[in-house]
C-alpha cells in the first residue's frame, strides 16, 4: 500500500523536515498569534489556525511525526483511528506553552494545583540603635480581612470553576477542534463552586474587618533588613490560605556611632597635643 503526503505540515508551519522540536515549537508559536481567532478576526483565520494546530499537534510528537514521515497523513489517519484516538479530538496546544502568553480573555498562565496564599504583606519596622542592642517587645495592632463566619453556606455549583479565581471553559474553533480557554473569575471559591450573591448567610460580603493584637519580639542583635514574620495572618479570602505577615527591621540612624556588623564606630576630634600623647602611651 503507498500512501502521500496529501497535506504538508512542515509547509504549513514554514519549516523543514530536519526541523528540530524547538524550531517547530518556535514556528508553531508565530504563526498561532498570528492567526488566533481572538486577535485575527479575518475570513478564514479559525480554518488557518485549526489547520496550524493540527500541524503542531503531529510534528510536536514523535510517535506521530515518525509514521507521518514514512506513511504520510493517510498513514497517520489509520494509525489513530486503529489507537482509538479519534483523529484530532480535543488537542489543547496552549496546554504547551500559551498559557505564558495570555491572549485577551484567557486568564494568567499556568496555575498550581496546590493550595494558594493570599498576598504576603510586608510592613516597615523602624528601631533605633539602642533597641537594636538591647533587644526591644512591642504590642501592635493589625487590621485585616478575615472570611465571612457563615461563607461556606454561601456557595453554588459551577462546574466552569477549576479552582480558586479561575474559570475555565471549551470552545470549538472549528471543525473537529475544540479550545480550553483560561479566564480570571473571582467569584469562584474552588473547584466546582463559585460565590452566591446576596447570600442571607453573609449580608455584608464575604469578609468583615477584624483587629487582632501582636506581640513583635526584636531580639538583641537584629540588624537591618532582618524580618519577624508571622505566618498565615494576611487576609483571608475563599479558597485561599493566609499570608505571611513580615515585619522588616530598619535601623535609624543614630547620631553619634555607626554599626557594620557587630561593630560600632564613631568620630571624634581630638586637640593635637592631645593625640600625640595618646599615640606615645
Amino acid at each position: 500500500m503507498s500512501f502521500s503526503l496529501a497535506t504538508d505540515f512542515y509547509k504549513i508551519l514554514g519549516v523543514t523536515r530536519k526541523a528540530t522540536t524547538k524550531e517547530i515549537k518556535k514556528a508553531y508559536r508565530q504563526k498561532s498569534l498570528d492567526f488566533h481567532p481572538d486577535k485575527n478576526k479575518n475570513k478564514g483565520a479559525v480554518e488557518k489556525f485549526a489547520e496550524i494546530s493540527r500541524a503542531y499537534e503531529v510534528l510536536s510528537d514523535e510517535t506521530k511525526k515518525e509514521i507521518y514521515d514514512i506513511k504520510g497523513e493517510e498513514g497517520l489517519k489509520i494509525h489513530e483511528e486503529s489507537s482509538g484516538g479519534g483523529g484530532r479530538g480535543t488537542f489543547d496546544p496552549f496546554e504547551d506553552f500559551f498559557s505564558d502568553f495570555p491572549f485577551s480573555g484567557h486568564g494568567g498562565g499556568r496555575r498550581n494545583a496546590g493550595e494558594q496564599k493570599t498576598d504576603n504583606v510586608e510592613i516597615p519596622l523602624r528601631l533605633e540603635m539602642s533597641e537594636l542592642y538591647k533587644g526591644e517587645i512591642l504590642e501592635v495592632k493589625y487590621i485585616r480581612e478575615v472570611m465571612c463566619t457563615n461563607w461556606e453556606e454561601c456557595m453554588k455549583k459551577d462546574p466552569e470553576c477549576s479552582g480558586p479565581g479561575v474559570k475555565v471553559r471549551m470552545q470549538e474553533i472549528g471543525p473537529g477542534f475544540v479550545q480550553k480557554i483560561q479566564m480570571d473569575d473571582f467569584q469562584c471559591i474552588s473547584k466546582g463552586k463559585r460565590w452566591r450573591y446576596n447570600c442571607h448567610a453573609c449580608p455584608k460580603g464575604k469578609t468583615k474587618k477584624e483587629k487582632i493584637n501582636l506581640t513583635i519580639d526584636a531580639k538583641k542583635g537584629m540588624r537591618e533588613g532582618e524580618r519577624i514574620t508571622f505566618e498565615g495572618i494576611t487576609d483571608e479570602k475563599a479558597g485561599f490560605l493566609a499570608g505571611d505577615l513580615h515585619f522588616v527591621i530598619q535601623e535609624i540612624p543614630h547620631p553619634q556611632y555607626r554599626r557594620d556588623g557587630d561593630q560600632l564606630y564613631a568620630n571624634y576630634e581630638v586637640p593635637l597635643l592631645e593625640a600625640m600623647v595618646l599615640l606615645w602611651k
